[in-house]
């Protein structure tokens, strides 16, 4: 369960980056390429910037105040300790903070450090804002909206599989082979110009599609699985959508055919499974025994893991693996109003593999199932 607000520490510090922080990102709402420092005191939240990023900060920081970092340094080199320790030590004092809370991502030398000025210095939760794994109606449509993006670049990709020619156990696009880095090309290119950036959409086609997180290279050829996986984050709002399609451009196999149907039917199974208060470690491990009875064991084959080899779901929102929200082999019971992947897949070197993904809230019944792209395997 959520903690309740009586039991929140009175002194939260965050120093560190707000573009690769999202719990500092989620308590700021300001971006900045550079370390800041946020501390949290007495439900207070103070923001100290550069001078390159102070006049900005006023206008954008969602904070009670924003302060002047060189103002801040200036009064610790007065006492002979300019650097980075010595601010945040003449911060403290000045707040008269003795007892703090840092997330686990804190460096140690600078836990060290404080802790022999005195402080008691304690970590987190994971995330530090245990809080921001339950979505606001503003965030749900944020994510909804950057679903829609997801699958209109799904729609790209089997559009150009579609438009692709079979030549010599290749595939050609407007006359040049149609490789994985060529596609990835065409889907990042296509996201940008709608705001969206993303890291190694994965595009695997044939044997590299067995390795879940195999990103792709090399030409695709035709009558194998290749998995799309798009996961890009929002420039203007800051989430993310991810959702993973497979297609066969040409003839799939009866045995690649029946293997994408197994998947299919287990990720219906995982959704109507989902609700409020289950365990998702229930809903994966349902998910293991359909795959076993339908033929689909994991196990090691010729040295290499294979099956069902990765869980069948995460939390999603300002981070693409949004801890601990999971649904896999660790206990995790879900909440109304956390969002979640729903994506299980079969790997086996003969046929093939095969993922299926999309996202849903957690609802009191049931679940909500984002905006989603039709499930077809083959592209004739």
């Amino acid at each position: 369960m959520m903690r309740s607000s009586m039991s929140k520490p009175k002194t939260k510090l965050i120093y560190d980056c707000p573009d690769r922080n999202a719990d500092l990102y989620y308590a700021s709402h300001f971006l900045a390429p550079d370390d800041v420092l946020y501390v949290e005191h007495n439900s207070k939240k103070y923001l100290l910037l550069s001078d390159l990023e102070y006049e900005r900060g006023k206008k954008e920081a969602n904070v009670d105040r924003v302060l002047s970092l060189s103002a801040i340094r200036e009064k610790a080199a007065k006492k002979g300790t300019a650097n980075t320790v010595g601010l945040i030590d003449t911060f403290l004092k000045e707040l008269k903070a003795k007892t703090i809370f840092t997330p686990r991502s804190t460096s140690f030398t600078l836990v060290d450090a404080l802790r022999k000025l005195g402080y008691k210095i304690f970590p987190g939760e994971h995330p530090f804002y245990p809080e921001r794994t339950i979505k606001t109606l503003k965030e749900k449509k944020w994510m909804k909206d950057a679903q829609r993006v997801v699958f209109r670049a799904i729609g790209l990709a089997e559009k150009i599989l579609r438009e692709s020619q079979i030549k010599k156990g290749q595939l050609y696009w407007k006359g040049k082979i149609l490789s994985s880095e060529r596609l990835r090309f065409e889907l990042d290119r296509f996201l940008l110009e709608l705001g969206f950036r993303t890291t190694d959409i994965i595009v695997a086609g044939g044997l590299q599609a067995t390795d879940p997180h195999c990103v792709g290279s090399g030409p695709l050829r035709p009558n194998q699985a290749i998995i799309v996986d798009i996961f890009p984050r929002s420039d203007k709002t800051r989430f993310y959508g991810d959702a993973t399609r497979t297609f066969c451009k040409g003839r799939a196999t009866p045995q690649l055919k029946k293997q994408y149907a197994a998947v299919k039917f287990a990720q219906e199974m995982a959704i109507s499974k989902i609700k409020a208060g289950i365990n998702g470690k229930t809903i994966h491990q349902a998910i293991q025994k359909y795959f076993q009875a339908q033929g689909y064991p994991t196990k090691e084959i010729n040295g290499v893991k294979q099956g069902f080899i990765h869980g069948t779901g995460h939390g999603i929102g300002l981070e693409i693996h949004e801890e601990p929200v999971r649904m896999t082999a660790r206990d995790f019971y879900l909440e109304e109003g956390q969002i979640v992947t729903v994506e299980p897949g079969l790997y086996y070197r003969k046929t093939g593999g095969v993922r299926i993904e999309d996202i849903v809230t957690v609802t009191k019944k049931g679940c909500e199932l984002f905006p989603t792209y039709p499930k077809r395997l083959e592209i004739l």
